[in-house]
């Protein structure tokens, strides 16, 4: 039972000394100022450096091996062919899927349905 009162007794405790550490990281004016820079014989601050000389010559090989896509001709006959051989003659065809898509839903309708009702199949 005493386990019980103490953690009762904690929450509160808990709950202001993390309201207390949030105020304080928030304005950094109140905390301890920040840590001076490390010195430039550190090993872990020549990583920036070092991954960009090794990334950047990679970076460079790989724009130059794609400029030849980015030009405008390249790109512009790209998109000629694919009109031509793709989108020129789209709506020919869209109207022939269309008549065909309806005449096949009527003829599947009118061979459900009762002769009775539609008449005789002409």
């Amino acid at each position: 039972m005493a386990l019980l009162s103490c953690r009762v007794w904690a929450r509160p405790a808990l709950r202001y000394s993390v309201l207390l550490l949030a105020l304080v990281l928030a304005c950094p004016s109140l905390g301890s100022p920040s840590p001076p820079p490390a010195p430039d014989g550190d090993r872990w601050s020549l990583v920036p450096t070092r991954v960009k000389e090794l990334v950047e010559p990679l970076v460079t090989r790989t724009k130059d091996g794609w400029q030849w896509f980015w030009r405008p001709g390249t790109l512009q006959g790209f998109v000629q062919t694919y009109y031509e051989d793709h989108l020129q003659d789209m709506g020919p065809r869209a109207r022939a899927w269309l008549v065909s898509s309806r005449d096949s839903l009527l003829h599947r309708t009118r061979s459900l349905c009762p002769r009775l009702l539609c008449g005789t199949p002409g």
